[in-house]
């Protein structure tokens, strides 16, 4: 019949039969072809043969896509996870440059205070400078401690009887004891040449008797408070020097991942690498953020970081511009209606322990860069500067004291799941034994600050953080004064807006 159909299709069509009427026929043709089981066995062996081939098919398809799946899926959770644990930190302790510095300068006559100077990075560093001539006073929390009476004997030796150095009580949790700290070294002496604000805690999200959120305090205001006061005496003693103590999550962070939608790139974001933190210093519940973009910030300094030995601009401080002149009124007039009236911060509400000292931290670099912006646009303040240096991790009893601990943080509820939790702690128990191999020495640590304390190239060239992951600090290739310095394209943009460094200092 189907033949027929196809043979008499152009008789039909020319004798005038509709085309509807035709599919109809086509249609009703197909509908009453012979059942399976009028086929011959050749014909249902091939189709038996297709249907075999196509689930074959189907199945080495549906093998190859998990396959896939599953090495993407590997991919995108290892990669990171070896990028940020091993492969970082393995190229960055093999390419960690030895703390080769001058060891001997003449510090004779030349007097210093070291804050937090009882043990660890504090102590290492005030014995330095005594050995090299200098009247050092430690400023600890228990003068009367055992940690304080070893200190002291410490620094004797150091001396070698040239000096007659000290320790006095010094508690960072009281603005009180600062003040009278200050008070007593003013009183006693007339002369200070260099002040390290070295001392740190971990502890946080907890009130001091000030009222004051206890890591914010400690890490930061109350050595905003001792250097002011000593300010007038480091300048009356010029030349002078501050050197402040910071760490590499007090200026940088890993990217923003996928949850951010990637603000600083898919790759960086991805792979967690570090990018300088963009967000503001935390105040309580109160934020200091800068009010320019970073790019307008860091104008012309992208590629500092490959051109310190052929010129110092790209490492010096922003200079004032229009914009900035017209912007700070409103600041002076915000400050001054904060100190009409008392500020009511929330400290508590929304407290982070392991993000607090980051943010205190953040803070005190803020506050060097501000206090080397004034001593510059001061009459009086002609050969004092401000520095500030990260030592990076360091072995010492402040590694030992762990991180921060406390009711800020929450778990997640998938921490408590047993797998997750087992593999937690495994993981942990390994990654602390290798972080711990791939530590700096507290001599290592404290070299460094001994050299932005006492390298004379310093003098004039304020402002800068160092770190001896950017270069080493000494025959680097570039001028003394920007070896180990971080270029201005790595610092945040709340440090390096003058506005926002002002407004962080009047609060």
């Amino acid at each position: 019949i189907t033949s027929a159909v196809i043979k008499f299709d152009s008789s039909f069509a020319s004798a005038g039969v509709p085309l509807a009427e035709m599919d109809y026929l086509e249609r009703w043709l197909k509908r009453n072809e012979p059942p399976d089981s009028e086929k011959t066995p050749e014909q249902l062996e091939e189709e038996r043969k297709r249907q075999e081939e196509e689930e074959k098919a189907e199945e080495e398809l549906e093998k190859a896509c998990e396959k896939w799946c599953s090495i993407m899926c590997k991919i995108g959770f290892l990669a990171p996870v070896l990028v940020t644990y091993i492969l970082l930190p393995l190229r960055e302790f093999g390419l960690r440059p030895d703390m080769r510095v001058d060891m001997n300068p003449s510090l004779s006559g030349m007097n210093a205070v070291v804050t937090g100077g009882c043990s660890g990075l504090g102590l290492q560093t005030a014995a330095m400078l005594a050995e090299s001539g200098a009247s050092v006073v430690l400023g600890c929390k228990d003068p009367k401690s055992s940690a304080a009476a070893l200190a002291l004997r410490t620094l004797k030796k150091a001396s070698k009887g040239k000096t007659s150095p000290a320790v006095w009580k010094l508690k960072l949790d009281s603005l009180d004891s600062v003040r009278a700290f200050a008070t007593r070294y003013v009183n006693s002496s007339n002369k200070l040449h260099i002040l390290v604000n070295n001392a740190g805690s971990t502890l946080a999200c907890s009130l001091t008797g000030d009222k004051i959120e206890t890591s914010f305090q400690v890490n930061y205001l109350s050595h905003f408070l001792l250097t002011n006061l000593l300010l007038p005496t480091l300048k009356a003693s010029s030349p002078s020097r501050v050197v402040h103590v910071v760490c590499r999550d007090g200026y940088m962070r890993a990217a923003r991942d996928w949850s951010h939608r990637f603000p600083e790139g898919y790759l960086q974001g991805w792979l967690g690498l570090p990018v300088p933190i963009k967000e503001g210093i935390r105040i309580g519940s109160m934020r200091v953020d800068a009010t320019t973009d970073r790019q307008d910030v860091t104008a012309g300094v992208a590629s500092s970081s490959s051109h310190g030995s052929s010129g110092g601009i790209s490492h010096q401080l922003a200079e004032d511009d229009d914009e900035g002149e017209a912007q700070e009124a409103s600041f002076e007039e915000a400050a001054d209606e904060d100190s009409a009236s008392e500020l009511n911060i929330d400290w508590i509400t929304g407290c982070k322990d392991r993000q607090e000292y980051n943010n205190a931290k953040l803070a005190v670099l803020s506050f060097s860069h501000q206090l080397e912006r004034r001593l510059r646009q001061s009459p009086d303040g002609e050969g004092v500067s401000s520095h500030a240096i990260n030592p990076n991790a360091v072995l010492s009893d402040f590694y030992d004291k762990g991180a921060p601990q406390g009711s800020g943080e929450r778990s997640s509820p998938m921490s408590y799941f047993p797998p997750v939790w087992i593999a937690g702690k495994v993981f942990g128990f390994f990654h602390r034994r290798i972080s711990k191999l791939m530590m700096r020495t507290v001599e290592h640590g404290a070299k460094g600050i001994f050299h932005i304390a006492t390298l004379p190239a310093l003098a004039e060239h304020g402002g800068g953080l160092f770190d001896d992951t950017e270069t080493a600090f000494t025959n680097c290739g570039r001028r003394p004064q920007f070896c180990g310095r971080v270029p201005r394209a790595w610092l945040p943009p709340v440090v390096l807006e003058e506005q926002a460094t002002e407004r962080l200092w009047d609060i």
